[in-house]
């Protein structure tokens, strides 16, 4: 079978035939165009996840913020430090991703505050939360930043 033919009908095999081929060295089999394709995708899908977590992060920081509720805020604390360390492994381990960081987090942000809104509004909740992101991504990320004074 075809590399191109097994890509579009069993996608393990056609990966395992085309890193055999790479190990072997022998590049003429290789299945240049979706290779190219499938590397392209794994840099967008690297974006699109770090995108997920800053938008997780967003909408617990702003529930925190702006619900009036008091008995989840601790699950809402516990969400922040996960998704904070999630997003801080992930720019570690794929460094290049904090050139794309503040695009992500603009595009994260219109997502958040959709959901919020949605959310209290389900709850029975109303916020007047602001168009614009009040965080910057440094905020965003410090363990420390939360946006309320007093959890008490």
């Amino acid at each position: 079978m075809r590399s191109t033919d097994m890509y579009e009908t069993d996608f393990l095999c056609w990966l395992e035939q085309q890193a055999a081929l790479l190990r072997a060295r022998q590049f003429i089999q290789l299945d240049c165009q979706h290779l190219i394709e499938e590397l392209e995708e794994m840099g967008r899908e690297q974006k699109v996840a770090l995108q997920s977590l800053l938008r997780q992060l967003l909408i617990h920081l702003l529930k925190l913020q702006f619900s009036p509720a008091t008995w989840p805020q601790l699950h809402w604390l516990e969400e922040i430090t996960e998704w904070r360390d999630q997003v801080q492994t992930r720019m570690e381990m794929t460094p290049s991703l904090q050139h794309d960081a503040n695009e992500l987090l603009e595009k994260a942000w219109i997502q958040a505050r959709r959901s919020v809104e949605k959310s209290l509004i389900a709850h029975g909740e109303t916020a007047a939360i602001p168009r614009v992101c009040p965080y910057t991504l440094a905020q965003i990320l410090d363990h420390d930043f939360l946006p309320i004074s007093d959890l008490d």
